[in-house]
């Protein structure tokens, strides 16, 4: 995973996750916790996408569209053969197209697009 990833991005990333998985109630399935590694948090997003997938996989598919998450990557996730490990792979996904938005805001912050 990306080890260039500062402790301050790694809490945008979760807050930006969070807001992410926001419910029509205002409430988030991916609440915000305030882990300091990469790594305690893919784990705590592997747990709740694991959950999803069993108990509420429309609104995780919908939210993924609005994520931005590529959907032939997404295609050739699901119709794999080994589907144990899709919550892994998912919470990889959405990591990386999370930390692409946020570098991309940084440059647009300090004039560099």
């Amino acid at each position: 995973m990306k080890n260039l990833i500062n402790i301050n991005d790694i809490k945008s990333l979760q807050k930006f996750v969070s807001k992410d998985f926001v419910k029509d109630d205002d409430t988030s399935l991916i609440p915000y916790n305030d882990y300091e590694k990469l790594e305690e948090f893919k784990k705590y997003l592997i747990e709740k996408l694991t959950d999803m997938i069993d108990n509420n996989f429309n609104l995780l598919v919908n939210t993924l569209y609005r994520i931005d998450i590529s959907e032939q990557k997404l295609a050739e996730l699901f119709s794999g053969k080994n589907r144990e490990n899709i919550p892994e792979k998912l919470a990889d996904l959405i990591i990386e197209r999370q930390i692409q938005k946020i570098q991309f805001r940084k440059q647009y912050r300090e004039g560099k697009l």
